[in-house]
C-alpha cells in the first residue's frame, strides 16, 4: 500500500508532519481530517525498489492473457468479483503483476468499479481492455465480455507466435552472416593482407574490393557506429512526428508481401476489436473511436477517424468505409450486409477470421520466398569470399612455380 508524506496544521495553528499508509492521497487527506488536521501538502513516497521491480518483472502479454481467462472463468462460475480478484492475486508469480492485482482488489473493495481500478494501471491494461470491462459492467454481462476478450487475446497470442516462429529462420541466417562477415573483415582479411603485400603479384579485383572494405571498416568503424546511432535517432524522431509516422506507415503498406501482411493484421485487429465492442454493447460511434485509438497504423487510424466523422454526419458505416478508399471492398460490402440484417458484430468476427487466414497465408508465403533468397545471398557472399581469398593464393603459387 502506498505511503504518503504529509504536512498539516491543527485548529490551534500548530504544524504537523509525518507519514500515513493508505490507498490514495484523497483517502489520506480524509483520514487526517478526521484527526482534526488540515492538510497543507501531501506527497506519495517513491522508492527505488518498485522501479527496479517493474524493470525486471514486467507484465508480459502472455500473463495478461492467462489472467483474463482465469478471471473470466471464475466470474462465469458464479464467484463474486472481490473473491475472484483475491484468488487471482494468489496465483501470480510475477511480483509486479501481483502488486497490480492487489491494488485493483483494494480499489474494488473500497467501492471503485473494476474498470476504474484497472484504469490506474495503463502500462498493464490497455485502454481497449478497460473500455471493454467498463462496457461489460454497465451492461451487466461482465462474464460474457471477459470470456470474449480472453478468446480474442488468445487468438492474438497464437497469431503473434506464428509470426515470430516464421521469422526465426531468416533472422538466424542474417545473424550468422553478420558474425561471419565481421570475423572475416576484422581478423582474417588483415592477416591475409600482410601476406599479399609481401609479394609482387597483381591482386584480383574481388580481393582488392575485400581488402579495401576491410581497411575502411578497421579505420572508420567508429564513424560508421556514430552514423548508425545518429541515423537511428533521427529516424525515430521523424517517425514520432504525425507526418513522419503517416508517411512511413503508408510506405510499409506498399512494400510487396510485407504490406499485405500489415494490411491483413491491421484489418484483423480492427474487425475483431470492433466486434468485441459491439457485442459488449458499446455504441457504434464510440466503438469506432476506441478502435481508432488502439490502431497502430496511421493510415488506418486516419481512415477510421474519417469514418467516425461520416457516421456523425448521418452516413452509414459501410458507406463511409467505402468512401475513405483505404479498406478493401469486402469490408464495406460485408458491413452493409451486417447493417441490413442487424448482425454487425457477427459480420465483424467473420471478417476477422477471413483476414487472419489471409495474414497466415501471407506469412507462410513470406517464409517460402525468404528461404531461397537467403540461400542465394549466402551463396553469393561465400562465393565472393572464396574467390577473393583463393585467387591471389593461386596466382602466388603459379608465379613461384
Amino acid at each position: 500500500m502506498p505511503i504518503f508524506t504529509y504536512k498539516a496544521r491543527d485548529f490551534n495553528g500548530a504544524d504537523h508532519k509525518g507519514t500515513i499508509e493508505t490507498v490514495d492521497a484523497s483517502r489520506a487527506a480524509r483520514l487526517l481530517s478526521k484527526k482534526g488536521l488540515v492538510v497543507t501538502s501531501i506527497k506519495e513516497q517513491k522508492s527505488a525498489a518498485p522501479v527496479f521491480s517493474k524493470l525486471f518483472n514486467r507484465v508480459s502479454f502472455d500473463e495478461l492473457v492467462i489472467s483474463t481467462r482465469q478471471l473470466a472463468t471464475m466470474i462465469e462460475s458464479g464467484l463474486v468479483l472481490s473473491e475472484s480478484l483475491n484468488i487471482l492475486v494468489g496465483q501470480q508469480s510475477n511480483l509486479t503483476f501481483k502488486t497490480v492485482w492487489e491494488e485493483v482488489l483494494r480499489d474494488v473493495n473500497s467501492g471503485l468499479d473494476l474498470a476504474s481500478a484497472l484504469r490506474k494501471h495503463p502500462d498493464v491494461f490497455p485502454s481497449l481492455y478497460v473500455s471493454l470491462v467498463k462496457a461489460g459492467e454497465q451492461a451487466g454481462n461482465l462474464d460474457v465480455v471477459l470470456t470474449e476478450m480472453a478468446n480474442n487475446l488468445e487468438r492474438d497470442r497464437e497469431f503473434r507466435s506464428r509470426v515470430k516462429g516464421a521469422m526465426v529462420y531468416p533472422i538466424m541466417v542474417l545473424g550468422m552472416m553478420f558474425v561471419v562477415m565481421s570475423i572475416m573483415m576484422f581478423f582474417v582479411i588483415p592477416r591475409l593482407t600482410s601476406l599479399y603485400t609481401q609479394s609482387d603479384i597483381d591482386l584480383p579485383l574481388p580481393t582488392k574490393i575485400l581488402i579495401g572494405t576491410s581497411d575502411f571498416l578497421l579505420g572508420y568503424w567508429w564513424l560508421l557506429l556514430i552514423m548508425t546511432v545518429v541515423g537511428i535517432f533521427a529516424f525515430k524522431r521523424w517517425v514520432s512526428t504525425p507526418d513522419g509516422k503517416y508517411t512511413f506507415d503508408a510506405f510499409l503498406l506498399k512494400v510487396p508481401i510485407v504490406g499485405k501482411i500489415i494490411t491483413s493484421t491491421s484489418l484483423t485487429s480492427f474487425t475483431r476489436t470492433f466486434g468485441l465492442l459491439i457485442t459488449a454493447g458499446v455504441p457504434i460511434l464510440d466503438s469506432i473511436a476506441i478502435v481508432s485509438d488502439v490502431t497502430s497504423n496511421s493510415v488506418y487510424k486516419k481512415a477510421l477517424n474519417e469514418t467516425k466523422t461520416g457516421v456523425e454526419r448521418g452516413l452509414t458505416m459501410s458507406a463511409q468505409l467505402e468512401e475513405v478508399g483505404v479498406f478493401p471492398k469486402i469490408v464495406s460490402q460485408m458491413y452493409r450486409v451486417g447493417e441490413e440484417t442487424g448482425k454487425v458484430d457477427k459480420i465483424s468476427f467473420k471478417l476477422a477470421e477471413y483476414f487472419e487466414s489471409e495474414a497466415d497465408h501471407m506469412v507462410k508465403n513470406l517464409t517460402v520466398i525468404l528461404e531461397p533468397v537467403m540461400l542465394i545471398i549466402l551463396g553469393i557472399g561465400v562465393g565472393f569470399l572464396v574467390l577473393s581469398i583463393i585467387l591471389p593464393i593461386y596466382k602466388l603459387t603459379t608465379s613461384i612455380g
